[in-house]
Parts: C-alpha cells; structure tokens; sequence
C-alpha cells in the first residue's frame, strides 16, 4: 500500500509541474522567456499527440515555436526535440491534420515570404473567419501595400470593435499624433508605433494628414514605390541589395523630403538615426528632424500639459491580457518627463516639477525601469 501510495504521489508531483497549455499570443501582445516558450511548445505538442479537436492547438504551438526561435536562437536550434520544429514542419503537419481550415491558412500567411497579407492564403481564412482579430494584421498589411483606403477604413474599424488593441496603446499613438505638425510624415519601425495610427487614422479620422511611413516595409521595392508615389515624395531605386536598409530609407526622407516636417517615433531603434542626432530634437513622443535649432521644451511642455491624455498612466482600473507590454510601451514617455522636470525645477514650479517626477516612477516602476529615477536626482 505505501508503495503504490509513494508512486501515486509521484505521479501527482509531475502531473503538477507539468507546464499547463497556455494561449500563446503574438509577440505584439505579451513577451515572455525562452524557457516559458519551450514549455508552451512541450504543452501544446501534447495536446495535439492526444488528438485534441482544438485547431487553435496548432496556432499556438507554432507560435511557441516561432517565439522561442526569436528570443534564444542559438539555444532553440541546440535542442532536438519533437516539440521543437522547422515552420514549414509544422504546416507539413497542419495541412494533414485540420486541412482547409481558418487556421492552416493563417498559419501559411505567417509563414509566407515576405508575408504583409499578400497572397491566397489571407483570402481564404478572410472568407472563412471575416475580421477575424488574428489576421487584422495581415488584413491591414495587405491593403496598406495595395493603398486600398477603402478597406484600409473597413479594416481599421473592425479592428476598433474587436477590442483587441489595448487602449493604452491607442491613447500612445493618439497623443503622438494630435501633436505632430501638419501634414507631417511620422517614421515608424515596430507593429505597435504604427498599427494603432493607422487605426485611429482610419477607423475614427483622427489625422489622416500624418503619413505613418513604417522603416521596416518601406525597404520594400513595391510598397514604397506605391506608397512614395501617392504621397508626392521623390522616388528612391535601390539598386544595390546591400543597400536596402533602414538607413537608406531615413536619409531619403530626411534629405529629400522639403515640404513635410519630418518626426521619428521614439520606439524605433535609435541606431538607424545616429548619423542625424544632432538634428532630432525631442518634442514629446517622437523626435523632430531639423536643420535649425528650436525650443523644443516649449514644445514638449505644451503637449504635455494642454495636448496629451495622461490619466492612464497614473492608474488602471483593468488589466489586459498585454498588461507587460504596454507597461513596457510607457516608459517611451519617461525621457520627456525628465526634461520637463528639469525645465520646472529651473523656473522655480516646484510643485509641478515634484508632480512629473510622481508620475515618472510610477510609469518607471511598472515598466520595470526604475533605473531612470536616479536621472530625476541629480
């Protein structure tokens, strides 16, 4: 009795450290570890060797996968495991277990070369599961490199009734935009620097003058010949592979660009801009190109103080699925903190200065960077 006791206890012990399958969703959304990756992977392969019904099984273990790669290559491709597979591995699998699904045919738009919602593939999960909010992005990117406005409106206020987009992240993209000049191109590098302007921009008009012009698509011959075109800026021909770089697109825009103030989100990656900082001057979310020198605090105190909507970040009153995120999102807005805090301290609004501050460590805190506050000290 005490043995077959000890054995059930066993079995109950590694019954409750097994990792329990999780959705696992876009990097977009929620970030984790390498090893919480393998473990959903694990999870996942599990469910569907025990022939589980649910398609979604193959979402999310491919996500697992692709997530896993991403965050530790080296480690993911040292592993050999049935959990671990080749993208195409597991589409060859998919296509066997749930054929002509919503889901096989999601999978091969993330999977296709090059991807951006091009193809059949996004046509047949669009008919099967309309707006569905798993492919809204692939929708978006298909007709943003059509330049379809129509369905590029449709699309944006599908993805506004979905409520899958945090509203944090829409009140970011709000505020950058209500702020930008007129007529302004805003460079964009990441889904969610760009994404939500869209969405505002054609789901409740909310500056459709702004060109959100996204770095990473705009390498891209077809799109940015389409996309340069319909809004007058002067053609760029790569000729050369090696030049076809995040770089080449920035000093286009920058040198060629006369008649359109030009602005860099401040969540894009800094490198590709060090040859200009000495003309990026910060005004809030983003960064204004120019020449010439200005009074960029002035600036960035209007914004914060008679543009922006800043209750958010004090306090939520919910938690979303990508809570980690857009803690992570916040803290883009610490640096105009510090310089608004500096400029407070310096004209003798103490009040105001101590306020800022308050409100720079909480944002700090929950974006787990509070290795800024010691700036605010000084």
């Amino acid at each position: 009795m005490k043995l077959i006791l000890g054995l059930l206890f066993t079995a109950l012990s590694l019954q409750s450290f097994a990792q329990k399958p999780e959705p696992v969703y876009s990097f977009v959304r929620q970030i984790y570890d390498f090893d919480w990756y393998e473990q959903q992977a694990k999870a996942w392969k599990q469910e569907i060797d025990r022939g589980t019904k649910d398609k979604m099984a193959w979402v999310y273990w491919f996500h697992a996968n692709r997530y896993a790669s991403i965050t530790d290559t080296e480690r993911y491709e040292s592993i050999k495991a049935a959990y671990f597979q080749k993208p195409e591995n597991i589409l060859k699998l998919a296509e066997k277990a749930i054929p002509n699904s919503f889901e096989l045919y999601y999978l091969r738009t993330k999977n296709d070369s090059g991807g951006y919602g091009s193809g059949d593939n996004i046509v047949k999960a669009q008919n099967l599961r309309p707006y569905d909010p798993l492919i809204l992005p692939e929708l978006m990117n298909n007709y943003q490199f059509k330049q379809d406005k129509s369905n590029i409106k449709l699309v944006s206020k599908k993805w506004l009734e979905s409520n899958e987009m945090p509203q944090e992240i829409l009140t970011t993209a709000y505020n950058n935009l209500v702020s930008l000049e007129p007529n302004a191109i805003l460079l964009t590098y990441g889904d969610n620097d760009t994404y939500p302007y869209w969405v505002l921009q054609g789901g409740q008009k909310i500056r459709p003058d702004v060109l959100i012009l996204n770095i990473s698509l705009a390498i891209i011959d077809s799109y940015r010949e389409i996309l340069f075109k319909n809004n007058n800026i002067p053609a760029l021909i790569i000729s050369d592979p090696n030049n076809k770089t995040s770089e080449t697109i920035v000093k286009h825009i920058f040198e060629n660009v006369k008649d359109r103030p030009a602005y860099v989100s401040v969540f894009a990656n800094q490198d590709i801009f060090k040859s200009y900082t000495n003309n990026l001057y910060l005004v809030g979310l983003s960064y204004k190109y120019s020449k010439e020198p200005f009074d960029n605090l002035a600036v960035i105190r209007n914004n914060v103080e008679n543009k922006y909507l800043l209750d958010f970040l004090k306090h939520s009153f919910y938690k979303n699925y990508a809570q980690g995120v857009v803690n992570q999102m916040n803290t883009g807005y610490i640096a105009m903190f510090l310089k608004l805090h500096e400029h407070y301290l310096a004209s003798g609004e103490i009040k105001k200065a101590q306020d800022i501050k308050e409100l720079a460590k909480t944002v700090a805190e929950n974006g787990g960077s509070s290795d800024w506050m010691k700036y605010f000290e000084k």
